[in-house]
């Protein structure tokens, strides 16, 4: 059994959030199984919707459809967390039908922001399921590479690490050795997060239109060219609530500084094992990392 996190939350906050009457409807609380099937399972559905939409599903697919359990709140804090302990996902209202809590929205309907807060989402779901108890969910071979190559990530890169205690001065960072718990969160925010962006990005490049449409020279050189936007600026640098209470009390969240942000191996896993990308793309991707590293400080030798 890998750790276990106390929350995972969204990397994305809304300005505004509805308020509606109806909180905490869930879906999923009993198994299906093929003689009794539950009708409010929404798995098959969500499958269906991304698979048409041309949404990545394939990682999606080995997750035992029982396992998550989906449910709506009045969220005010964060758009939507993730809690481990018992696998359940929080989406706030908006992302539910009618924004009434009882099925998850047409996903055609749903803003590009909100199909890429909803895929951070299912990353942590698809990292809690590798990291289940695997006599009850055994992985094929390619899931077991990804959880392999995260502990790897979290056995060094995502546990001796430098973090921005002020996000604002890039330059001030602080050697941390991480806890199980943090190591793993650090390294599932920084994941999510990227998955995050790349679904928000390709809907944008593509307006919306994914499916048979395919990369061109043209649609990665503005893919390249948003990457590294997003790199220099630190959007895509991962967080994590720390583990000692004390020290949420100064300061809830922990910003991991960029020489412990992602690397190219992470995109290119991310890119290929879990998000199927074209060749093309992942290349490019880790060319806009490998230059970036270049002119930063190299993360912590592990001890």
């Amino acid at each position: 059994m890998g750790p276990r996190l106390r929350r995972i939350i969204a990397g994305i906050v809304f300005v505004t959030l509805i308020s509606v009457g109806l909180s905490g409807m869930t879906w999923a609380e009993e198994a299906a199984s093929p003689n009794r099937p539950n009708p409010r399972n929404p798995w098959p559905a969500l499958l269906q919707q991304a698979e048409t939409l041309g949404l990545p599903t394939e990682f999606l697919t080995h997750i035992d459809p029982a396992f998550v359990n989906i449910t709506f709140e009045d969220l005010r804090t964060y758009a939507a967390e993730y809690h481990p302990e018992d696998h359940r996902m929080i989406l706030n209202m908006r992302l539910s039908f009618n924004e009434a809590g009882g099925a998850l929205a047409d996903l055609a309907r749903m803003t590009h922001h909100d199909l890429a807060l909803l895929y951070h989402e299912l990353l942590h779901a698809y990292m809690d399921y590798l990291y289940a108890d695997q006599q009850l969910t055994p992985l094929n071979a390619e899931d077991k590479q990804v959880l392999d190559f995260a502990n790897s990530q979290m056995a060094c890169h995502y546990r001796f690490v430098r973090i921005n205690p002020i996000r604002q001065l890039k330059g001030a960072t602080e050697l941390r050795f991480l806890s199980d718990q943090d190591s793993w969160e650090v390294m599932n925010e920084t994941w999510a997060v990227f998955v995050g962006w790349v679904l928000w990005t390709k809907l944008e490049l593509f307006q919306g239109k994914l499916s048979d449409s395919p990369w061109t020279p043209a649609l990665i050189e503005q893919w390249t060219d948003r990457l590294e936007k997003a790199v220099e600026s630190g959007e895509l640098l991962g967080y994590y609530e720390p583990d000692d209470p004390e020290e949420r009390k100064v300061a809830r969240k922990r910003f991991i500084a960029p020489s412990n942000g992602l690397t190219p191996q992470d995109v290119e896993h991310l890119l290929t094992k879990v998000l199927q990308e074209p060749a093309e793309l992942v290349e490019a991707s880790k060319g806009v990392f490998e230059a970036y590293q270049t002119g930063l400080e190299p993360p912590p030798a592990c001890q």
